[in-house]
């Protein structure tokens, strides 16, 4: 009897094996990794030093186009994000993309193209942005409009919710663009009505695009209104992907590859583990907290202004003060 449950014992652990090593196999396979990857990445995640402060990153969202319409390389969304564990929340701080960088005396929808002339272009992102918010930044995401639409394809699309609805009568005809010859329009109207808005890859560079809808904010026009829709878009992501199960391996793994072969980051796999592995965090149930900066017209009043001339021939938002300390002061408050 006991050697039958010995051996019974002895199959099991056998089976085991075997089912993990075919397990392991196949995720080595669908990720494109070596078949001991993961067993070492999460042997170096728990070998680090648990992280116990808060963890700061920044998301930029560029809109390259180098088309016959617009050549740009600059970052329309500029989303300043800060993980706070002891609250178990993210804090979203968007920043204007014409706020002006004294030190780089350009606007700050242009450290990413100089960036790219950097020998390290993701320590020069996070050192200047550091040194205009007061803050740390520990990392760098940045996320084009065709990551978008894939993010978009793998999780089934988004909902979003608009106060108002919008009309463009003056959006870039995408035939047109491909073939300037043929005698296609050169734009196209589109519409997204008030409430809800499922968006996904047909409609989702549309919606964060459109900037012709309106001559005020209020109603969805200007750079201003493109920059809140993106970021209504952004806090979709975040909640849907917050939600999804960990019994989902085809998503899981296709957010992974999402993650390792499409997004420009500096976070490596064991940054990423050692947020999702952190002892006793929710990190799947983190609150959004959006932060807004004062911005207007009032250099006394307003953290961020538009001043009433130009500088360098250029529409920009300024800071109370040179050295930024009205906007670390204001920030520093809100997030603690």
């Amino acid at each position: 009897m006991k050697k039958i449950f010995l051996l019974l014992i002895i199959f099991i652990i056998l089976f085991i094996g075997i089912l993990l090593f075919f397990f392991q196999t196949k995720i080595a396979t669908d990720t494109k990794t070596s078949p001991n990857y993961f067993a070492k990445l999460i042997y170096e995640t728990l070998s680090r030093p648990t992280i116990t402060h808060d963890f700061s990153f920044v998301i930029l969202g560029l809109d390259k186009r180098d088309d016959w319409l617009e050549k740009t390389e600059t970052t329309d969304t500029i989303i300043f994000s800060n993980l706070n564990f002891s609250q178990n929340q993210i804090n979203l701080i968007p920043l204007p993309r014409d706020l002006w960088s004294y030190p780089l005396q350009k606007k700050i929808n242009e450290i990413f193209p100089l960036a790219e002339k950097e020998s390290n272009k993701y320590s020069f992102i996070q050192s200047n942005f550091s040194e205009i918010i007061g803050q740390n930044i520990d990392k760098t995401v940045i996320l084009t409009t065709d990551n978008l639409i894939k993010l978009t394809q793998i999780i089934n699309g988004i909902d979003v919710y608009l106060e108002k609805g919008f009309e463009d009568k003056q959006y870039p005809n995408p035939d047109y663009i491909q073939n300037p010859q043929s005698k296609t329009p050169i734009y196209i109207t589109i519409e997204f009505p008030a409430g809800w808005n499922h968006l996904d890859s047909s409609n989702i560079t549309q919606f964060v695009r459109s900037r012709k809808s309106a001559e005020t904010v209020s109603q969805g026009g200007t750079d201003i209104g493109r920059i809140q829709r993106q970021e209504l878009v952004l806090n979709a992501l975040f909640q849907k992907m917050s939600a999804i199960k960990l019994t989902d391996y085809s998503q899981f793994i296709s957010l992974y590859n999402f993650w390792r072969y499409d997004l420009q980051t500096n976070f490596s796999d064991a940054d990423l583990l050692s947020l999702l592995l952190l002892e006793n965090r929710k990190i799947f149930s983190l609150k959004i907290n959006k932060i807004n900066l004062p911005i207007g017209e009032n250099s006394k009043t307003d953290i961020l202004y538009h001043p009433q001339s130009f500088i360098n021939s250029q529409w920009v938002f300024l800071p109370q003060d040179k050295n930024y300390e009205s906007l670390h002061q204001f920030i520093t408050k809100s997030l603690n």
